[in-house]
């Protein structure tokens, strides 16, 4: 059966004659840059609201690990989401721990829950899932998305371990989701673009012309580091050696931002690779800021980074909506491993992410 895609409604929270005996949000000044005031209020992934200047204000793009800025200009009221390591001094911070709104403060968890319905809700928290969990109608929800995403405008992040790189069919069928407007931000490590550039140039991957299990050589892997650092850029070497295969080629092409975080492993990275943990994390921030759907497939440590900056709900288009999100990987650990750490609506789906990359291309690109 086809699944009939229809975005979530946002219900927005009605405030009854008790919210208005409430007072508003306490703020507090930031004293020091960086330095939030004591018992600040953190944020979550669900709406938040908070009154100023009698007014119940919701927070767009709440998210884990930030605090709520006010702006209490009279006519202008907006709460602003912060990093910790962004405040300001003289920012003022909403501070209380009472979420449901006796301190001007309401976390409201039921945004996208059409209490008017009978029928179970179209935007649902955590739920478990296994390698022994059929995955057709998430496959068939996630076609639609993307095919949504494309016609309204939408704004597309991956977030790609090496797995897509290492296997030609799926960096192929990347490429196409890449050229066909599936696509409009990757996040990625160096190994990722290095392996897709590695084929283009040399037709290998880790020094073989096929990736099996024997000793692996790595002079093809620094030999293409050393040559897109020797031209400047990853952009200007796919234009000097004229690269037409890859993702990595096609994201140029299509300008599609390409975020490469540096970590602690690295031996060699590329001049666009953000090797300033702080800089990686802004530049990776951007674009989340401006993400509708995330798909985060075979890379643990980055799905767990962006999951955390993901909010659960966006503004796009003048409309609240939910921030679809897929998190894919062979193992079951990895996929609930993001939901443990407070990410609470990505759908998780436990398979070979080549294969998962591949499924995608013949339903959108090849039919």
């Amino acid at each position: 059966m086809d699944y009939k895609f229809e975005m979530p409604k946002y219900f927005p929270k009605e405030f009854d004659e008790k919210f208005d005996k409430f007072p508003n949000a306490k703020l507090v000044e930031v004293e020091e840059d960086g330095i939030s005031p004591e018992g600040y209020h953190a944020l979550s992934v669900f709406p938040e609201y908070f009154k100023i200047n009698d007014k119940w204000v919701l927070a767009l793009q709440s998210r884990m690990d930030t605090v709520a800025v006010a702006i209490d200009e009279p006519g202008n009221e907006r709460v602003d989401v912060v990093e910790f390591r962004n405040l300001k001094k003289g920012d003022k911070v909403v501070v209380g721990r009472k979420e449901d709104g006796s301190e001007g403060i309401y976390v409201y968890t039921e945004g996208f829950v059409d209490k008017s319905s009978k029928e179970e809700a179209t935007f649902g928290f955590r739920e478990g899932r296994s390698r022994e969990t059929a995955f057709s109608k998430d496959y068939d929800e996630l076609y639609e998305v993307l095919k949504y995403e494309k016609e309204n405008n939408g704004y597309v992040t991956w977030v790609l371990g090496t797995a897509t790189s290492l296997d030609e069919e799926s960096d192929d069928a990347l490429a196409r989701l890449v050229e066909n407007g599936y696509a409009n931000a990757i996040f990625c490590g160096t190994a990722a673009v290095a392996y897709d550039l590695e084929r283009a140039k040399f037709n290998t991957v880790e020094g073989q012309e096929e990736y099996l299990n024997s000793q692996n050589t790595r002079e093809n892997f620094y030999e293409i580091i050393n040559r897109v650092n020797e031209v400047g850029s990853i952009k200007e070497y796919i234009e000097k050696e004229g690269i037409e295969t890859g993702f990595v080629a096609a994201a140029v092409r299509n300008n599609v931002n390409l975020v490469i975080a540096g970590t602690i492993r690295d031996r060699y990275t590329f001049n666009d690779t953000y090797n300033n943990v702080y800089e990686a994390q802004d530049e990776m921030r951007r674009n989340i800021k401006k993400s509708s759907t995330v798909i985060m497939s075979s890379a643990i440590l980055f799905t767990i980074a962006t999951g955390n900056m993901t909010p659960s709900y966006n503004e796009i288009n003048g409309v609240i909506r939910p921030v679809f999100m897929y998190t894919v990987d062979i193992q079951e650990f990895a996929v609930n491993k993001l939901s443990d750490r407070g990410t609470l609506t990505a759908k998780t789906m436990v398979t070979n992410s080549q294969d998962f990359v591949k499924n995608i291309d013949r339903n959108l690109n090849q039919k």
